[in-house]
């Protein structure tokens, strides 16, 4: 009986979660019906977990509730730890906002309510969900605590700094339920389960053969009381078995695989930008659900229907499959056979996917460089908000990261950004749709100080329209500087600056490899630039001669470079990124003795599996 039988738990450690779950996802071998939980026992008593039933949440244990029990003392004792609450005073406890879907800090939650009271909150509101029932009612969220040893936000119970810091993050192990039988033993002594053929024959048939030596195994029995028709899906996977029940039920052929089949096998993790559902990358990429399209192409009259109802459930009427940014596009010149690779200079989002609803015209060169205001008129523009900060973007032409959230959030509450003393102005130089831009002007904002001026550069039209439009949502004033507009400032030409000394936000639409001189053109006086941010990955080394140029030399200030860094390579780099300031800074003032010294590098999110992308943050001192 399937309740009666043991199904496989892949222990993995936590960087590598992403991989095993989406292999898991892809052979429609994830047991959704239990949660991905830490491996608490194994880190308490290792020898045992490998060889014992565990009781998960869900399972049909008379042991579960004393192991729960277990696991909750020792998350009680773990908050009990020390922690260095000088620093932790500098970053707000966040609450969970269930009409966003995002953990903020409870003034934006009253920063809503009172842009709700103006009639803006219904149109332009965003969530997203992780895991099944993440957004159910009846499930309750933590208050999260900023973590000084991890550098992230946590939630209190877990926080065992000294734990943490013996044992390491890549030795944090978490369990993965999956839906892979767990061989029965007999008992015959000779009968002896051989556990590393049985992981060796997994982790081939997942290709997953790379990181088999860090995963280990254990079982659970998988409770029937939740399966993928149950309680803990979330609405939109209870959308997606409705309407396939409904085209599987007239299905002319009988060789298609069963509702309950492609719900497992499709991920657990989506976004929803309003009004836009965006699915996973490898959200069809699984053998079953090849199947079912080989019969119903995506883009079919049937499979609409699908992907409305899909979309229906959550709010949105647009529903489109992620894809990475691809550093590199290919192109074949018309006047040649040879395919070419250049950088994506614009990072345009090429390979994402529409499935439902009209995003607008099919990117060209031509519409993605030099497009027109009916071009942008046409588009789908999307919105979110984090931090109780709005953004939009055109997500057919422009990238949008959800995962730099609690980068937003740290540069809104450091120290050096609101507890500046004077007015000053902020410089990014890869500003996008205003990603980190907008956080450096909503710390200005609250404290009525220190950051007052905003000025950004950045090539892609589209995404200086998404920074413009977004602006106005958030109440600032933007004034766009194109071409044209620069030209005829180096001309000593008058332009209509009668709100360029006022603006909140300036954007230079072009290359920030003239920064400096442009940023000379903007009329006097111009408060002190005291912190410049370089959000270019993997690597924004070519302007960091700019970034130093562009601070303030009498005050000093900060400079946040962004890299990807191999995960055991994050201390190595922090000297080569300080070593390389103090020489750029030597270079521009040699008799001034000014110092560069990297004070904190911020791990943000891992980029790829052994890769994390890391800011490092970089304190110039003034002229003495």
């Amino acid at each position: 009986m399937e309740a009666q039988t043991s199904k496989v738990v892949l222990i993995v450690p936590k960087q590598h979660v992403k991989t095993v779950k989406s292999a898991l996802e892809r052979a429609g071998q994830l047991d959704r019906s239990t949660k991905i939980i830490p491996d608490l026992d194994s880190e308490r008593v290792p020898d045992v977990v490998a060889n014992s039933t565990v009781p998960t949440q869900g399972a049909d244990s008379s042991n579960a509730s004393q192991s729960e029990a277990g696991t909750v003392a020792s998350l009680a004792e773990a908050s009990h730890a020390p922690s260095n609450l000088t620093q932790q005073a500098r970053f707000p406890r966040l609450h969970f906002d269930a009409t966003s879907g995002e953990y903020v800090d409870q003034s934006f939650l009253e920063d809503r309510a009172q842009r709700e009271n103006q009639n803006i909150g219904n149109e332009t509101s965003s969530l997203f969900a992780e895991t099944p029932g993440d957004r159910d009612n009846h499930i309750g969220f933590p208050t999260l605590q900023f973590d000084v040893v991890r550098g992230e936000y946590v939630d209190p119970s877990t926080m065992n700094a000294e734990a943490d810091k013996a044992k390491g993050p890549d030795q944090k192990r978490m369990r993965i339920p999956t839906t892979i039988p767990y061989p029965t033993q007999t008992n015959d002594s000779n009968d002896i389960l051989d556990t590393e053929a049985l992981k060796s024959k997994i982790t081939e048939d997942l290709a997953l053969g790379e990181i088999s030596t860090d995963i280990s195994i254990s079982h659970h029995i998988r409770s029937t009381a939740a399966s993928a028709h149950g309680a803990h899906q979330s609405p939109l996977h209870k959308a997606l078995g409705t309407a396939l029940a409904l085209l599987l039920d007239r299905a002319p052929v009988s060789h298609t695989p069963t509702v309950e089949a492609l719900v497992t096998a499709f991920p657990d993790g989506y976004s929803v930008y309003k009004p836009m559902l965006l699915l996973p990358y490898n959200a069809l990429s699984s053998t079953l659900w090849h199947t079912l399209l080989t019969t119903y192409p995506a883009d079919s009259n049937e499979m609409k229907a699908v992907w409305r109802d899909m979309a229906s459930s959550v709010g949105a009427t647009h529903v489109a499959i992620n894809a990475p940014i691809p550093i590199s596009t290919s192109s074949t010149p018309a006047s040649s056979t040879t395919t070419t690779d250049k950088e994506n200079i614009l990072r345009s989002p090429t390979d994402l996917t529409p499935l439902y609803g009209n995003f607008g015209p099919t990117p060209t060169p031509q519409f993605i460089t030099s497009p027109s205001a009916t071009d942008f008129a046409s588009a789908l523009w999307v919105t979110a908000r984090q931090n109780g900060i709005w953004q939009t973007w055109a997500p057919l032409y422009t990238m949008f990261s959800r995962g730099n959230v609690n980068e937003k959030a740290r540069i809104l509450n450091l120290p050096s950004v609101s507890e500046l003393d004077g007015a000053s102005t902020a410089v990014d130089l890869y500003a996008g749709i205003g990603y980190f831009a907008f956080s450096y002007k909503k710390s200005g904002d609250r404290r009525n100080a220190g950051i007052k001026r905003v000025v950004c550069w950045e090539i892609n039209p589209w995404s200086v329209e998404g920074l413009r439009r977004g602006a106005e949502m958030n109440g600032w004033t933007c004034r766009v500087l194109k071409e044209a507009d620069i030209q005829r400032l180096r001309g000593s030409c008058v332009v209509d600056d009668s709100d360029l000394h006022q603006a909140d936000l300036v954007v230079f639409q072009t290359s920030n490899e003239s920064a400096e001189m442009d940023y000379a053109l903007l009329p006097s006086p111009k408060p002190p630039v005291r912190h410049v941010n370089l959000g270019l990955l993997p690597s924004s080394k070519l302007s960091w001669g700019v970034a130093v140029a562009m601070l303030d030399k009498q005050r000093g200030g900060w400079i946040h470079v962004h890299e990807n860094v191999g995960v055991k390579d994050v201390e190595t780099r922090r000297k080569v990124v300080e070593e390389e300031f103090q020489r750029l800074v030597d270079k521009r003032d040699a008799t001034t003795k000014r110092k560069a010294l990297v004070e904190h590098v911020e791990k943000v999110k891992m980029y790829a599996p052994g890769v994390v992308h890391c800011v490092f943050d970089v304190v110039i001192g003034g002229d003495i």
